[in-house]
């Protein structure tokens, strides 16, 4: 068998009748990523029972989805070289395991101060998965597939931060907090086992050492339109979080103080992470920095509304709305997953193919630092209400929106990410 042509993201050298049996292994890394990532955000409904415990204020207790999410980002860098040198395999394993163990440690601390420094060793081991992840799909899924997996896989990332947190109140309201750190180890056991003996191990080739990955990061990092496709890409997730923990602290006493109603909020925007993914024929209609832009635009307007609103009445007005509510974040939801695939069509477009790696190691910790900066951001103006929380947020996605206008301006792509042939199909078109 012959070698494959390069594909959108970067030269395929896997001879076909080694691919990894795609079905199977897009499935299991798709729920292993909502396992790993989902605990940085299944504190996000455990603040109260976790301030009772450590008697501080549940403002304070955002602080351990913080060091979470800051961990993630630096480890996510450090991962790259790993998983180059070592193998993604081995990476994802090793890396799911050390997860496993620090979560259970998480669940023994009795003051804050221990809790953040567990949640910060969480985060660093469960950013191994993610970096050997994407390399794994680069190299062992077959490329007619090797798109609609990595669609999967930010799709799963995108879905922790709706799903986690509603098991999360489920297993705290049963059996107390400590409970959801406990099932959370039992889960990532059960991902590790699954990854060892289902997902096969990708054939040996040469890697780049760790010294050449960290230059490439350095010269990325060198171009001021990618920064700027950075710096939006840490405004949409963390305006998401942000927005959720304004709920949570300060929102409309019907909502915030009704676990029920926050569980149907947060489900309520799986339906956009299910459906937009499809739609890609029809959103590449529009160039990537207008369709994210345009995104992320609208989301500003639906989350500033519903603050303007808030505030106009006292707080009186949509207090006991659900609807409209769900309508928000659905919208708010929907705007990510456009604006992720588009910075991701944007980065490709303006990189050489050997710099894809490393920009996507960047683009991945930028994201999550600003995830990690939502509830800080949050917590830090819920004494003014929720409505000056909601026009907050709604002033981080402008940002971003901003960002990606200015990082397109008057750029030209230095290649394209869309192909001819039928075998790179993709929902990022």
């Amino acid at each position: 068998m012959g070698l494959q042509p390069n594909t959108d993201i970067g030269p395929i050298n896997v001879v076909r009748d080694r691919y990894a049996p795609s079905g199977r292994v897009i499935v299991i890394l798709t729920v292993t990523a909502i396992t790993a990532v989902g605990q940085m955000y299944s504190v996000l409904a455990l603040l109260p029972q976790m301030a009772a415990t450590f008697g501080v204020d549940p403002a304070h207790v955002t602080a351990t989805s913080t060091v979470f999410g800051v961990a993630y980002a630096l480890g996510f860098l450090a991962a790259g070289p790993l998983a180059s040198r070592f193998g993604p395999h081995t990476v994802m394993t090793v890396g799911l395991f050390a997860a496993a163990v620090t979560t259970l440690l998480a669940a023994l601390p009795s003051t804050l101060l221990l809790e953040l420094i567990a949640r910060a060793g969480q985060g660093c081991a469960a950013a191994a998965f993610a970096p050997a992840a994407f390399t794994y799909i680069a190299e062992s899924i077959d490329p007619r597939h090797r798109l609609l997996a990595l669609s999967c896989l930010t799709s799963g990332f995108l879905a922790a931060a709706a799903v986690v947190p509603v098991a999360a109140q489920m297993i705290a309201a049963a059996a107390g907090w400590r409970a959801v750190f406990v099932v959370g180890a039992g889960a990532l056991v059960v991902a590790t086992v699954a990854v060892a003996a289902l997902v096969p191990r990708a054939q040996p080739r040469d890697h780049p050492g760790g010294t050449r990955l960290f230059g490439v990061l350095v010269t990325i990092l060198g171009r001021w339109r990618l920064v700027a496709l950075f710096g939006a890409a840490a405004t949409f997730l963390g305006a998401y979080v942000s927005v959720f923990t304004t709920i949570s602290l300060v929102g409309p006493p019907s909502i915030a103080g009704n676990p029920e109603a926050l569980q149907v909020l947060r489900l309520a925007t799986v339906p956009a992470l299910l459906v937009i993914p499809f739609l890609g024929r029809v959103l590449r209609r529009c160039r990537p920095a207008r369709r994210g832009a345009a995104a992320m635009g609208v989301a500003a307007m639906g989350v500033a509304a519903m603050g303007v609103a808030a505030m106009g009445a006292g707080g009186s007005v949509l207090s006991g709305s659900l609807v409209a509510l769900s309508i928000t974040v659905l919208v708010l939801v929907a705007a990510i997953a456009i604006t992720a695939s588009a910075i991701v069509e944007s980065l490709l477009a303006q990189v050489h193919p050997e710099e894809t790696g490393g920009a996507t190691a960047l683009y991945g910790s930028f994201t999550f630092l600003g995830a990690s900066a939502g509830p800080a951001l949050a917590s830090g103006v819920s004494p003014w209400g929720f409505g000056i929380g909601m026009l907050t947020a709604a002033i981080w996605l402008a940002i971003g929106a901003g960002l990606i206008l200015f990082s397109a301006a008057g750029t030209v792509a230095r290649r394209s990410v869309q192909h001819d042939t039928d075998d790179a199909v993709s929902p990022l078109r």
